[in-house]
């Protein structure tokens, strides 16, 4: 049936402007995304009917070349976790360096805790935010290279907020997430 659905759609979305068409077939397991003018469609729902969905549509620019998705849809029958910001912090709160990187690496780490402790995994993340004091383009390089460790290429979307000041002297980084698991452990989805 989802077949002769998708053959349909195809069909009258070539009839739109190659420029401006995106039609969105949601409902009954149907999560396509079908731009006219491209020669590819974009599969807005993960390959098991209860995943998060991460939609970067063409209409918009890439955004996992940054290092996030535009867009997260969580699925039903799910809780919703919300992570305080975390930061390099050692267990009595303190910093555990003056260096940007080295905090950075300790709030990624936190983050795993954190997302650990709630029962999630990197994965059920939908949003994080990220505050950087005095962000520089150089700033990216690590924060990239932590990200892809710990999402590899199922990114989460994003905001990323250069900031003056955090919450503590000498803290120059802080990420929080919000997550979605399951209600109950049995409905895993992996």
């Amino acid at each position: 049936m989802n077949q002769r659905i998708s053959s349909a759609v195809n069909s009258i979305v070539t009839k739109f402007s190659r420029r401006n068409a995106l039609l969105w077939l949601g409902g009954s397991g149907l999560g396509t995304a079908l731009v006219a003018g491209t020669q590819k469609e974009v599969i807005a729902q993960g390959n098991r009917p209860r995943d998060v969905e991460l939609v970067n549509p063409p209409t918009l620019y890439n955004a996992p070349q940054n290092g996030y998705s535009h867009i997260a849809i969580t699925p039903p029958r799910t809780r919703t976790v919300y992570i305080s910001g975390q930061f390099g912090s050692d267990l009595q709160g303190n910093l555990v360096s003056n260096d940007y990187e080295e905090q950075l690496v300790k709030a990624f780490q936190n983050l795993r805790f954190a997302l650990n402790a709630a029962g999630a995994r990197p994965q059920d993340v939908v949003k994080t935010t990220v505050l950087i004091v005095n962000h520089t383009q150089e700033k990216l390089i690590p924060l990239g290279r932590e990200i892809g460790n710990l999402w590899g290429n199922k990114l989460p979307a994003n905001t990323l907020i250069p900031v003056p000041r955090l919450a503590l002297d000498g803290m120059l980084f802080e990420i929080d997430a919000y997550a979605v698991i399951p209600e109950s452990p049995n409905n895993r989805w992996d």
